[in-house]
């Protein structure tokens, strides 16, 4: 059934020390406090400004009239602030970090003036907090780059957080539950709601990568404020880099080779196979950021190549000429002719290669693979900085991504059942992602900033059989007319199963066919707009998303067919003289099928869903050391709709029910008219 989902949250937070605002979803950070004297009373009107070291970004701000400032939405790196009045000394804190998603809070006090001079401190001996009511993890540049990443795959660090286990799960909750984000935009894989960039391939290895020489930092937050929503996990979130006064870089080659490792003490050398297979993977571009107008432009641009070869040493068992020998004796014995399907499947232009597997025996195990794992991806980032004036900052950033795999199904020929040796049947899975962001920061007041964010993720992904270039029509298979793709004759193998039952012990041959074409694209794009508001002695943050994802999903799974010939079904099947495995491969010749199955209608679906979310939060500072944080937040995901009349549900009574197009909400609509009798809490779910 599809629903709308609506929910209201309520976040309340004590602190008995000065709290900041959290910076929730967002890829920046910030920097608030208070300003007071040595006697401990607040200093309104205090001048407060800060610079970014690198960029030359100046902001400044007067304090609240309870000494209170605050700058949020502020790129990642170092600062120092300046705190200034009349009849006190000036005061610079050098080296204060922003972080992403975190508001980095401190207390400056103020000595009388001496003379006109200014006092210099570091940011470690000021008082700094970050107890705002997130719980954040993050990792800094250089962390990420010291830090030996298998694959230089950036989801890794999250093995470094507080909470996380080894699947990929925060907190207890699914791993698809985490909300995944570049700079703040969304980075999901809407159709699995894991991450599009970087998303595990058919190995697990990811198919594309962004480049770790481009991320300045990651953070995990695993509990936020309302600003904080969508996903139940937590929030993942990876921060390019920038460009910045100076001219910065990288140059870099890695390379994983098994001639740099020892050898595996489980290998052991043979004639047939003389060394270990390779395992291979190499990682080489360069990263360049800095000025085109100095304190005013600047670029950043990152690429990176991947390529990989992983040897198998997968042992199965395939039909070469000895067994269709010997299965073609049990038909010579009863009198039956083989069926011509079945004789041009094994023939030379059939499913199984036979100048690789022809010349085999006909004894178990007696295939083992010569073919590799292979995959490659190209990935590049660039990134464009401009101070539009002092009070508008402008970034706009591009990801993309492009790569191929070829690896057995399931991620290793020793899964037998779910996959092949055969290199015809390892899938094949060719993936594009793009990511964009565009970010608007503005100064309106001295007490007002507005954050405004347009973003879109897109991910393409198809697979098949490595060899689908089979017609099955022209081979003599005439299987369902609906198995079309874009109005085209599916190509490529059934999956055919030719295997004695399980109970009598005995070995089959490795399943083909595995993967019919199949795939999905789908584009989720977003515009957020936040506004931070300094108002005596509350900080107030507020904002709204609106959010859109649209699915083009092709899964033919079954499209071509499935059949099971396990030899219980031909006149053989009691022949005491024929082993198991030949009679499954005498009824495969005979065309005696022992159970199968075939998908009819067209899969393919256009579909859409649209999201919307608005929060209200508050950190006000009660007094100098009691600070209260609350705040509430809606959400609204709606139900899944199209304009093509193919989603239906099916009502009891009544039949399925095929949505029109005219209503976003029509489906839910019928199902639950608002007279039925339901419980109150359900009708307002549903309806």
């Amino acid at each position: 059934m599809f629903s709308t989902r609506k929910s209201w949250t309520w976040v309340m937070v004590f602190s008995l020390l000065l709290s900041a605002e959290a910076v929730g979803q967002t890829s920046r950070g910030g920097i608030s406090g208070t300003v007071e004297d040595k006697s401990g009373a607040v200093v309104p009107d205090a001048n407060v400004q800060i610079e970014q070291r690198g960029t030359g970004l100046k902001l400044s701000a007067p304090t609240t009239g309870g000494g209170i400032f605050s700058f949020v939405d502020l790129p990642v790196g170092f600062y120092t602030v300046t705190v200034s009045h009349p009849g006190f000394q000036t005061q610079k804190i050098n080296d204060l970090e922003v972080q992403v998603g975190r508001i980095s809070s401190l207390t400056v006090t103020l000595d009388v003036a001496q003379a006109n001079e200014t006092v210099e401190v570091a940011a470690a001996t000021a008082t700094i907090e970050t107890s705002e009511s997130a719980l954040n993890a993050v990792v800094g540049a250089r962390s990420i780059q010291e830090i030996p990443l298998n694959g230089r795959d950036y989801r890794q660090l999250l093995q470094l957080t507080p909470g996380f286990n080894q699947a990929s799960s925060m907190n207890g909750n699914r791993p698809n539950q985490n909300n995944w984000q570049i700079d703040g935009v969304d980075n999901n894989d809407f159709w699995h709601n894991i991450p599009a960039v970087n998303q595990g391939g058919v190995s697990g290895i990811a198919g594309v990568v962004l480049p770790i020489d481009s991320v300045t930092e990651f953070s995990a937050q695993t509990s936020s404020g309302p600003e904080g929503g969508r996903n139940a996990g937590g929030t993942v979130n990876v921060v390019t880099k920038s460009g910045t006064n100076a001219i910065h870089g990288s140059l870099y080659y890695y390379n994983r080779n098994e001639a740099f490792g020892d050898p595996s003490p489980f290998f052991a050398p043979s004639a047939s196979v003389p060394k270990a297979p390779p395992e291979r993977n190499e990682n080489y571009g360069f990263s360049v950021g800095g000025p085109i107008i100095k304190n005013k432009t600047f670029y950043f641009a990152s690429y990176e190549k991947q390529q990989f070869i992983f040897g198998l040493s997968g042992i199965a068992t395939e039909p070469s000429d000895a067994w269709v020998t010997k299965a073609k004796a049990a038909l010579t014995k009863y009198n039956v002719k083989p069926s011509a399907a079945s004789a041009t499947a094994v023939g030379p232009t059939g499913f199984w290669p036979r100048n690789i597997i022809g010349s085999l025996p006909a004894t178990p195990n007696n295939f083992f693979s010569p073919s590799a794992e292979t995959g490659y991806s190209y990935n590049g980032v660039a990134r464009l900085d401009q101070e539009i004036t002092s009070k508008h900052h402008l970034y706009l950033r591009v990801y993309g991504g492009q790569g191929n795999q070829i690896a057995p199904l399931g991620g290793s020929p020793a899964l037998g059942t779910a996959s092949s040796n055969l290199a015809y049947y390892f899938e094949v899975a060719p993936i594009h992602v793009f990511n964009y962001s565009a970010v608007l920061n503005s100064t309106l007041t001295n007490k007002i900033t507005n954050q405004l964010l347009f973003g879109a993720n897109y991910f393409n992904q198809i697979f098949n059989d490595n060899n689908n270039s089979f017609n099955t029509q022209a081979m003599g298979l005439f299987l369902s007319p609906d198995a079309t793709n874009a109005g085209k004759y599916i190509l490529g193998a059934p999956n055919i199963q030719i295997s004695p039952p399980a109970k009598l012990g005995a070995s089959g041959f490795e399943q083909i066919g595995l993967t019919p074409p199949e795939g999905r694209s789908d584009l989720t794009w977003h515009i957020t707009d936040v506004i931070s508001h300094s108002w005596g002695a509350h900080q107030l943050r507020y904002g709204a998303e609106f959010r859109q994802a649209r699915l083009n999903e092709f899964y033919h799974r079954r499209g071509t067919g499935k059949f099971i010939f396990d030899g219980t079904r031909g006149l053989w099947a009691n022949d005491a003289s024929f082993d198991p495995t030949t009679k499954a491969l005498a009824d495969f010749l005979a065309g005696d099928v022992s159970a199968s199955t075939i998908a009819v209608g067209n899969p393919e679906r256009w579909v859409k869903v649209t999201a919307f979310n608005a929060y209200f939060q508050d950190s006000w500072q009660i007094t100098k050391k009691l600070n209260l944080n609350y705040g509430l937040r809606y959400e609204f995901f709606g139900p899944m709709s199209s304009d093509k009349k193919d989603i239906a549900n099916f009502v009891p009574g009544t039949g399925f029910y095929i949505q029109d197009g005219k209503s976003l909400f029509n489906l839910v609509k019928t199902i639950l008219p608002r007279d039925s009798v339901l419980p109150t809490s359900l009708r307002e779910e549903t309806t």
